[in-house]
């Protein structure tokens, strides 16, 4: 009896599964390498069950073959759109939304085929981009997260994102609003629409997206102090009391005599006729590129200033404060500095917001 004649490499093979009656069909379409550079590469398997003899499954390897060339190869951006609606409900907000700017900056990849994007290509992108290096680690993670979502779908046969290099040095610092900028923000309101959002927001240390959804029930007055409770991003930050300076008061009064909002510091909606139907609440990319950065272009302000930078105007008003301890800062700004548990932050003794709303002026 002669010998069976074996099949070429790449012709598939067909065997049984434990405890099943018929055959399976098995190609090798590619080969991806693994984690660990010193290991064998990871064949890339497609595969297809249900035969009833094993002549049938082997005819059918071809098949497979067949449907994986006709397989659409995805660019960047095609998985990208795949990849958001898979990864986004995972994460907070704002940390999407540094994946979403990280994703912009690799632009002149977005058309190019996933699996032909190599390491020098994204490098290109990052040593291209003009921000600092908190931009660049945010793109070196985005990067990391897609080529793994992309590596389990066997789209890539490697991750291309693990030695990509952020740049020296710390993370780029943003600048606050000076006091003297602050002066001609104060000096606009009545001129400028949205001139006391601004100013506001310099004299109470919120994240911007934390500000745009301060609500009038979150205002309320304990022994003379006005004081908003509010926060959204850490422990720490959630329900934190945060005092509102004197020099705020007419601004309040005026927000809290608004009617038909809720929102403290509302987005005004109008028709196409440019009448006015009522309120909504304002988005942190709405007030940066239509109100914030318009505003401080008009007025002559320094570009590159964005509204989180009116957070570190905040915190610098508070580094000059001698009379106040370090925990009391740190509960007003909402973040987990001083190593105080959350029920320090949320104790915070009025008349240490007082001594701090004094000062701050």
């Amino acid at each position: 009896m002669g010998k069976s004649k074996s099949r070429g490499n790449g012709q598939g093979t067909a065997y049984k599964r434990k405890n099943s009656q018929y055959w399976t069909a098995e190609v090798v379409i590619g080969w991806r390498t693994p984690a660990d550079e010193s290991k064998p590469p990871i064949p890339i398997k497609r595969t297809k069950a249900g035969f009833k003899t094993k002549k049938e499954a082997l005819a059918y390897c071809h098949m497979l073959h067949v449907e994986e060339e006709k397989k659409v190869r995805l660019t960047m951006g095609k998985v990208y759109d795949e990849w958001l609606p898979f990864y986004e409900p995972r994460i907070v907000k704002s940390t999407m939304d540094c994946y979403r700017a990280a994703f912009k900056h690799f632009a002149p990849l977005h058309d190019k085929f996933i699996d032909s994007i190599s390491a020098g290509d994204l490098q290109d992108c990052m040593d291209n981009c003009p921000a600092g290096k908190r931009t660049h680690e945010n793109m070196k993670a985005f990067a990391g997260l897609l080529w793994q979502y992309a590596y389990d779908r066997d789209m890539v046969a490697k991750d291309v994102t693990i030695n990509l290099y952020t740049g020296k040095g710390e993370t780029k610092q943003r600048d606050p609003i000076t006091e003297e900028e602050l002066e001609i923000i104060r000096q606009a309101i009545g001129k400028e629409p949205f001139a006391e959002y601004v100013y506001a927001i310099c004299y109470l240390g919120f994240r911007p997206t934390e500000f745009l959804k301060l609500k009038k029930q979150s205002l309320r007055v304990e022994k003379g102090l006005l004081i908003l409770t509010e926060g959204i991003k850490t422990e720490a930050g959630k329900n934190r009391d945060v005092p509102v300076p004197p020099v705020l008061g007419m601004i309040f009064a005026e927000r809290m005599a608004t009617p038909g909002t809720d929102l403290l510091f509302p987005q005004y909606r109008y028709n196409q006729k440019k009448k006015f139907i009522g309120y909504k609440q304002m988005s942190h990319e709405y007030f940066n590129k239509h109100i914030f950065k318009p505003m401080m272009k008009r007025l002559g302000i320094a570009e590159g200033k964005t509204p989180y930078c009116a957070r570190h105007t905040y915190s610098d008003k508070m580094k000059r404060l001698d009379n106040v301890d370090d925990k009391t800062k740190a509960a007003v700004m909402g973040h987990t500095d001083y190593k105080f548990t959350q029920s320090h932050y949320q104790s915070t003794d009025i008349n240490d917001l007082k001594a701090l709303v004094s000062g701050i002026e």
